[in-house]
């Protein structure tokens, strides 16, 4: 059961709008947030649209009707959930930390309802496989220009110890003027010590077709692997 239209978060600072899309893990939402802008003159309040991710898993997760309240039913997965829950924030959290043009930048992370939520920062051009299933093929130049901006957030999170682990078309956004794509949903990235060793083990799912095959073996991607996302 997904948040309801105008259902208010963090008191009356976010409005939901509509839902983007759902995974196993979470809903996506179109939002408003309340934002000052601050000049020499004065303050103005204004709104913003943001995408507002929710910690929501599909098969476990229940809400209740009135209260907007997020339980799990079965006492026996209580324990998974939360793991998941507390992974998910900590992503969002990572995430917050990093500063590159075409990463989508993370604007807050809160706990709410009985389950937690991170705001991001709305492309309003759809994804790639969007555009690829409306439009066709890419031309050569666009791909090339993509792959590369790509390759540029890929590198600055490796230096990071960060790896995606979930590359493909449904998790780049292009901006609404095409001459720009930005890597999003981190569900499944995993942080890496100095040592090059997973600093959560928590098992996560699988994209088939686009994960390479180290991705299958139990444990998943336990060293730190650049050659994991550029696959």
């Amino acid at each position: 059961m997904q948040l309801p239209f105008q259902t208010f978060l963090q008191g009356k600072k976010d409005r939901i709008e509509k839902v983007l899309g759902q995974g196993g893990f979470g809903i996506t939402y179109l939002a408003t947030m309340k934002v000052e802008i601050k000049g020499p003159l004065g303050i103005i309040q204004t709104e913003i649209n943001v995408a507002v991710k929710e910690f929501f898993m599909k098969e476990l997760c229940n809400r209740d009707e009135y209260t907007k309240h997020v339980s799990v039913p079965s006492t026996g997965s209580i324990e998974q959930v939360e793991s998941y829950r507390k992974k998910f924030r900590k992503e969002a959290e990572n995430l917050s930390k990093l500063n590159h043009p075409n990463i989508v930048k993370v604007l807050d992370v809160f706990d709410e309802n009985g389950t937690s939520y991170y705001v991001m920062e709305y492309i309003d051009g759809g994804s790639l496989q969007q555009y690829v299933s409306q439009s066709g093929a890419l031309t050569e130049k666009t791909a090339l220009n993509y792959i590369s901006q790509l390759a540029a957030a890929l590198g600055y999170m490796h230096t990071h110890r960060l790896c995606h682990l979930d590359i493909k078309p449904s998790n780049i956004l292009i901006t609404a003027d095409r001459t720009k794509v930005l890597l999003i949903d981190f569900g499944l990235s995993k942080q890496y010590d100095p040592d090059g060793n997973q600093t959560s083990s928590t098992p996560v799912g699988i994209s088939e077709g686009y994960a390479p095959m180290e991705q299958y073996e139990p444990g998943g991607v336990s060293e730190f692997s650049p050659a994991t996302d550029i696959y």
